[in-house]
């Protein structure tokens, strides 16, 4: 396992917290326009049902909508944890809308990106100074909405071919959904 397991392990922990702050501290969305997909729901469907484009939209049925912009890149700051010199460095912005009837415990929420033929797992960097990596966290009341800038940090061979994973809660029965594409 070596020692980059328990800072892998952590960074994803941290990437769930970030993710559910920002949806808790900031309202409303951004990116471009997409397509609105309704999970089908249940263990029996396919994840190939479960895949959208960047920029497109899901919505659970119990009125929770997700919304993963396109990843660009950019240059993390000096300051930047998770970032190797020779990686690109890129940014998406992940968006939650609570239409349920019930608050959402954003803490729960998780976020990894896949690079590449080989699906490698992408380093979450945490860039204060660029204000990325920011975590959810709190509640998102009924009607609320908030996102999160998150960036990862992904070998030059991997840019043409990413899956965005969004988990939206532990233990919850919400299916995990996928974005899917290249870089910009």
């Amino acid at each position: 396992m070596g020692t980059r397991a328990p800072l892998r392990a952590a960074v994803a922990f941290a990437a769930a917290a970030a993710v559910a702050t920002a949806a808790a501290a900031c309202g409303g969305s951004s990116g471009k326009a997409g397509t609105t997909i309704t999970l089908p729901g249940g263990p029996s469907a396919s994840p190939q049902s479960r895949t959208a484009s960047f920029g497109d939209t899901y919505a659970y049925r119990d009125g929770l909508k997700v919304t993963v912009s396109q990843p660009v890149k950019f240059t993390p700051s000096s300051t930047a944890l998770g970032h190797e010199a020779g990686n690109q460095a890129l940014k998406l912005t992940i968006a939650l809308t609570n239409g349920g009837r019930s608050p959402l415990d954003t803490a729960g929420v998780l976020v990894t990106l896949e690079s590449g033929d080989k699906a490698d797992r992408a380093q979450q960097i945490f860039d204060s100074a660029s204000g990325v990596g920011t975590p959810f966290t709190g509640t998102l009341e009924p009607g609320g909405s908030g996102k999160a800038d998150l960036a990862f940090d992904v070998p030059p061979g991997g840019l043409g071919r990413l899956d965005a994973a969004v988990r939206p809660g532990f233990g919850q029965e919400r299916e995990t959904a996928h974005w899917a594409g290249p870089a910009k």
